[in-house]
């Protein structure tokens, strides 16, 4: 009885485990056909991507990040990082116009100086040393040096640049420019979006740039070669390659004044020693010249010619400008008619300090105009 029990539990189990081993296969040949597959995941488990050894999660590394300070830019001097279209040179110690265009009537004025007066010197003077006359050679050398020194001083000093927003700001210099010009330059704006001049100083003349986005004072004006502002802004000279303002204007007119002196020294000498010259002897040099030196000598006599043409006009601006400092006016002022308002004089006014320092370090980014949403 004992032996038949057993065996009838042994038949009892025996298909279950049959099942069960029939299911193990089934599953195997499932998984098996899942592999086959690419990109195909196993159902009821869960893919895990490899890790990079030592790479920690997406919020450490956020984290990293925000720990680590933002590289700040460099700072660099204002000249080398200037807003507008000047050039400085020497370091900052000197400033110009920067339109390029104006590079050959300045390179004509420089030729009109230097061509007559070193043929003075090479051909004149030493005939006149040679007889005694040393006054008169030694006055036109020292008027000739003095004329190029006053050229120099009109084309390489700043006219009376009233700095813009963006150098005010990123300077630090709104209350310098305040106690120096006894108002506020930036007209109380915070972002200069809109145009602010107090009625109090817009009565008197005030107006506000919309290029700069500052307040300047009568008689200054914004010069579109240079996109400045200029103090007292006069006019724009192409044979300087500047502006005349405030702070050259004497320099400008004592340069015209001294090579309107010049012209009257070296052309009727130079006249006198050429027409002095044998004249038949001369007539048949001329005549032995090959074409090439020939067409030289033509060239020459027309450039004389254009010589005595630019010492009439240099005459005339010299008239016009005398006109203009005895009625107390500027060129802008008399084209546009424009009244004085604070009744300043043209030429003895006070020059004034430079208004902006072109060594301080700035960062350049802070120079640059926003763009208005």
């Amino acid at each position: 009885q004992v032996y038949l029990a057993m065996a009838s539990v042994e038949l009892e189990r025996y298909p279950h485990e049959k099942d069960a081993e029939e299911k193990d296969d089934e599953t195997k040949n499932l998984i098996a056909s899942h592999r086959d597959i690419p990109g195909r995941s196993i159902p009821g488990t869960r893919r895990q991507s490899p890790q990079r050894i030592g790479a920690g999660t997406a919020d450490e590394e956020i984290d990293v990040e925000k720990q680590q300070p933002a590289a700040q830019p460099p700072l660099q001097r204002l000249y080398t990082a200037w807003p507008s279209r000047n050039v400085f040179c020497c370091w900052g110690l000197l400033i110009t116009g920067g339109s390029d265009e104006h590079m050959c009537p300045n390179i004509c004025i420089w030729s009109f100086i230097l061509i007559p007066s070193l043929l003075y010197f090479g051909w004149v003077a030493p005939k006149l040393l040679g007889r005694g006359i040393v006054l008169l050679p030694g006055a036109t050398f020292a008027v000739f040096l003095i004329t190029s020194c006053l050229l120099l001083a009109t084309c390489f000093t700043d006219p009376g640049i009233i700095p813009r927003r963006e150098v005010v700001l990123a300077t630090g210099s709104e209350e310098r420019l305040k106690a120096v010009l006894g108002y506020d330059v930036l007209g109380g704006s915070a972002d200069g979006a809109e145009l602010t001049v107090p009625q109090n100083i817009r009565k008197k003349g005030y107006r506000w740039c919309s290029t700069c986005r500052i307040v300047r004072p009568p008689r200054a004006s914004h010069c579109p070669d240079c996109d400045n502002c200029v103090m007292r802004y006069d006019h724009h000279c192409p044979f300087v390659n500047n502006c005349v303002g405030q702070r050259n204007y004497h320099y400008f007119f004592g340069f015209i004044t001294c090579v309107l002196l010049l012209a009257v020294l070296v052309i009727p000498a130079l006249f006198s020693y050429f027409t002095s010259l044998d004249y038949d002897r001369t007539m048949k040099g001329v005549a032995t010249l090959n074409d090439g030196m020939a067409y030289v000598f033509y060239v020459f006599i027309g450039f004389g010619i254009l010589v005595m043409i630019a010492a009439v006009l240099s005459l005339g601006l010299w008239c016009y400008h005398m006109y203009l400092i005895l009625t107390k006016q500027t060129t802008k002022e008399f084209r546009r008619s424009i009244d004085n308002l604070d009744e300043e004089p043209t030429l003895l006014a006070a020059r004034g300090p430079r208004l902006f320092d072109p060594w301080m370090l700035v960062d350049p980014s802070d120079l640059v105009r926003p763009r208005r949403r």
